[in-house]
């Protein structure tokens, strides 16, 4: 079960341990290393029909290619929009993971619609749909500020764009620039 199915269904979060959390925490990570390989080949896929249209003078066998290329980038982004939901109920999850540690009373969110939105919206960030729904399911507690665990380090989608941008050949470039710029 997935947690928009979780929140679709009306779901008690009250009665939600940690081991059933964490249960289905396992099984949307299978589910988004499943969604990584295939998004992996598809795009290997994509790859290896350009080249091979590259190496054909043929216009027909081209169209052919080019039409393969056209429904590969279709699943891409299928897939691409899949592997964003997925790290939102991973998120979210995390969250409610934390709420229960912290042994937060828990209600259902009433109104799921924003909160399923908020999760089909590829603009929104993992984290906004995990605050969000960790204050949706929060009731009857005094908010406390918890530490967030930030690891320190270079924000690799930066980096990736900076790549794409032609900035540096290497992520390696990139992690040494930012290393001087700190000092």
């Amino acid at each position: 079960m997935s947690l928009a199915m979780w929140l679709a269904d009306g779901a008690d979060p009250a009665q939600m341990s940690p081991e059933e959390v964490r249960r289905l925490q396992t099984a949307l990570g299978v589910r988004e290393e499943q969604a990584i390989a295939r998004l992996e080949a598809l795009v290997n896929q994509q790859s290896e029909l350009v080249a091979r249209g590259a190496a054909t003078p043929s216009p027909a066998l081209r169209r052919a290619l080019a039409r393969r290329h056209a429904r590969l980038a279709e699943d891409i982004e299928d897939t691409d929009r899949e592997l964003a939901r997925l790290g939102k109920e991973l998120a979210g999850l995390r969250a409610i993971r934390g709420l229960l540690r912290e042994g937060a009373v828990l209600a259902a969110p009433g109104d799921c619609a924003p909160l399923l939105a908020l999760l089909d919206d590829q603009a929104a960030a993992e984290d906004d749909f995990a605050s969000q729904l960790g204050a949706a399911l929060r009731a009857g507690s005094v908010p406390r500020q918890a530490a967030r665990s930030r690891r320190a380090g270079p924000d690799l989608m930066e980096l990736w764009e900076r790549m794409d941008r032609g900035e540096a050949a290497s992520p390696r470039d990139l992690l040494r620039r930012a290393d001087a710029d700190e000092e």
